[in-house]
């Protein structure tokens, strides 16, 4: 398995100096962030632009396992899913032009008044509409435990299931059940649960704090057992990149708005956070191989 980052983590510095970065601490693969103004805008997504950040990455010596895509199909207007639809053409667009295989997808974010069930099934009524657009760029669509609507077990396999396409798979993100309220046992058993039907993987460590409150952390600096998740995943077929996703103290608009960092201190923390969590990543992985 190839380790590296996910590069939305060092999202405030520029992409090359986060190439360079992730090369230096050892890293291999990284997931690239598609976010507004991420990399301090330095990504050129025109068609020239999309060669340079392919031979960029080439140089380095580097590769780019996934992009990272957003979507929502919590609602049912056909107007929105046009929306989300126009959106994944470009996501998977972009993948296939810089060779990628996975575009990490999200279902969508809680709606004031419509009930869990109903957002649900509007998932995957929405995901069985698009589909098409991952097959027809010979990408997949890799779906994460993110937000409050998809972040169990059950509801990741019920859609994966329900929609029944190879071009829809998994993201798993190790910290993101637990930030959804779920106990650290349950987290476990939704790895396993999801396990056979993931393609792409984030790994975040973190600890618990007042009122079960997660406080996320460097990998091997909280509660998350990692050789635990890597024999889990290992058991299931898993053979894909392990990407270590650092966020840091908080969100930095506001830590740095509040003074409490400036944006270089902030880039020093997370870039610290960074290198002990694919240091320990690197130490799990080799142990036993």
């Amino acid at each position: 398995m190839k380790t590296g980052v996910v590069s939305l983590s060092l999202g405030f510095m520029d992409f090359l100096d986060t190439l360079r970065f992730v090369k230096e601490i050892g890293g291999e693969t990284i997931e690239i962030s598609t976010a507004d103004g991420v990399h301090n805008k330095t990504l050129d997504w025109s068609d020239d632009g999309r060669i340079s950040i392919k031979d960029a990455v080439k140089n380095m010596g580097l590769s780019i396992v996934s992009v990272a895509g957003y979507s929502d199909f919590t609602l049912p207007d056909a107007d929105l899913l046009k929306k989300q639809a126009d959106g994944l053409e470009w996501y998977c667009q972009l993948a296939a032009d810089l060779g990628v295989r996975f575009v990490r997808v999200m279902g969508g974010n809680a709606k004031e008044g419509v009930s869990q069930a109903e957002m649900v099934n509007n998932i995957i009524a929405g995901f069985k509409q698009v589909t098409h657009i991952a097959e027809k760029h010979g990408v997949i669509m890799a779906l994460e435990n993110h937000g409050t609507v998809v972040n169990d077990g059950p509801t990741l396999v019920k859609i994966i299931e329900s929609v029944g396409s190879p071009n829809l798979r998994i993201t798993m993100d190790t910290g993101n059940f637990c930030w959804a309220g779920h106990s650290l046992d349950e987290a476990y058993d939704y790895f396993r649960q999801v396990a056979p039907y993931t393609s792409n993987v984030h790994l975040k460590d973190f600890v618990f704090e007042a009122n079960n409150e997660v406080k996320f952390v460097p990998l091997g600096e909280g509660v998350l057992d990692l050789g635990k998740v890597k024999n889990i995943l290992v058991e299931a077929g898993y053979d894909g990149a392990m990407l270590c996703e650092y966020e840091g103290m908080g969100d930095p608009r506001v830590l740095i708005a509040e003074g409490i960092f400036t944006q270089d201190q902030f880039v020093s923390e997370i870039k610290s956070g960074t290198e002990r969590s694919l240091v320990h990543l690197r130490d799990v992985m080799g142990a036993g191989a």
